[in-house]
């Protein structure tokens, strides 16, 4: 069983974009996700890693850049792996995006909580 979540994401790091040997493309970024206000008044600071694989990551990569948002869509997955120090199993949750449509950009710059 998969998690499937959709929702608005803006870009908090810079894209990574890989071509791996078999010729399929992948980009990684950080995703923000706004979760508006807590009691205090302070915006809710949450991120999580995105992945996004073939034409839709090239696309992604040659027209957003850190600080944009996009609309996505997908599956959330938990990789696994092996620290290499200290040999400990870590893992962490990855959203794999389907499908995402491009938003438009803001005319004006607005404080954003990212």
């Amino acid at each position: 069983m998969s998690l499937y979540a959709s929702g608005i994401i803006r870009i908090i790091s810079d894209i990574e974009l890989k071509h791996l040997q078999s010729g399929t493309t992948v980009a990684n970024f950080a995703g923000g996700i706004n979760e508006g206000k807590d009691k205090s008044g302070n915006y809710i600071k949450n991120a999580m890693d995105v992945e996004v694989w073939g034409k839709s990551a090239e696309l992604i990569a040659e027209n957003l850049k850190k600080g944009d948002a996009i609309f996505v869509s997908g599956s959330v997955r938990m990789q696994e792996w092996a620290d290499k120090d200290t040999g400990k199993n870590r893992r962490k949750h990855v959203l794999n995006v389907q499908r995402f449509e491009f938003l438009p950009r803001a005319a004006t710059e607005q404080e954003e909580p990212f």
